[in-house]
């Protein structure tokens, strides 16, 4: 029988084979204490989740406005756009509280309050994965987040152009929803892309997160390696596959131990308040990206602010002086 491998392979093969020999002595011997770094797992989903808090409320906003189309007026947008930009300032307020309230010594949520910290822990991480991790590894589009071939610049510019000769025709024609719903998609988009690529860029904190399986974090150090240093083409068929098993085991481990109470979550309970300090970076960090892009969207700049101000305290100007004639 004829086995074709490549030196890659070989390496790919003997690397999960020895980081699961050295798995299995560790979870039966205990030699080295890993249970820690298992909190770094959580800070990254949580970092994730923030992020994704903010492109959930543009896409909020576009449906509505593609929803109520024909009934919205331009104050209505207006009122829209500014609830848009406020939400992310509860959110960041919110996320404060929390890091404060979940600081020890706190008291560990029970009956309802526990079943609904559950229920949103669980679609969190699920989600998550699934939307950033498991969905695109099916389809093969992981990898397309850090991508910036010619082709993609050129669509992407082509889509901008697009949308700004629709914007013109669509003020024109005075429907101002419609207007908006192309900013929503351009910030939607912006969000989107910007969350996939920390998707990717953050492989090494969940490798690192999921340090206690040495498999997982062989295998996704191996693909970030392959996609964003060395640059080596499209990953194998199986490098999907083994990645896409491992983010589904990281997944279920992740979800029993804090459902169950596992020794994986427990060694690092005491700690667990310290995911809202990352949630808070998230939102953070999603919220400057919106905002600028919003002014950008909207043609605000410094210049353009300097001058209305100096256009406004002309007219003061000239109203004082016609009322003191």
């Amino acid at each position: 029988m004829n086995i074709d491998l490549k030196k890659f392979d070989i390496f790919y093969i003997i690397g999960v084979i020895a980081t699961t020999i050295f798995m299995i002595l560790e979870l039966i011997f205990g030699f080295v204490a890993l249970d820690f770094t298992f909190l770094i797992f959580f800070w990254t989903m949580k970092l994730l989740s923030g992020f994704g808090l903010i492109l959930t409320v543009a896409n909020g906003i576009l449906w509505i406005l593609n929803r109520f189309t024909d009934k919205f007026s331009k104050k209505h947008v207006q009122v829209l756009v500014i609830i848009q930009v406020i939400i992310p300032g509860i959110f960041i307020g919110f996320a404060i509280y929390s890091i404060f309230s979940n600081l020890p010594p706190s008291d560990p949520p029970t009956g309802i309050q526990f079943g609904f910290d559950l229920i949103v822990f669980l679609y969190g991480i699920i989600s998550l994965m699934l939307t950033l991790y498991i969905i695109p590894l099916i389809r093969e589009e992981f990898e397309e987040a850090v991508e910036t071939g010619i082709l993609k610049r050129v669509k992407k510019g082509a889509k901008k152009i697009g949308r700004k000769m629709k914007k013109k025709y669509f003020s024109w024609r005075g429907k101002y929803a419609k207007v908006q719903i192309q900013d929503q998609m351009t910030l939607g988009e912006v969000l989107d892309i910007w969350r996939s690529r920390f998707a990717v860029y953050l492989l090494i904190p969940i490798a690192i997160g999921s340090l206690i399986f040495t498999p997982i974090t062989f295998i996704c150090i191996i693909f970030w390696l392959k996609i964003l240093v060395f640059d080596k083409g499209e990953p194998k068929f199986y490098e999907r596959i083994v990645l896409l098993i491992s983010m589904i085991w990281i997944t279920a481990i992740a979800c029993l131990s804090y459902t169950f109470k596992l020794v994986f979550f427990t060694s690092i309970e005491p700690f667990f308040w310290t995911i809202q300090v990352f949630y808070l970076v998230g939102i953070l960090i999603s919220t400057a990206i919106f905002i600028y892009q919003f002014i950008k969207l909207k043609g605000i700049t410094i210049k353009k602010i300097k001058e209305e101000i100096r256009e406004r305290r002309a007219l003061e100007d000239i109203k004082d002086t016609e009322k003191n004639e």
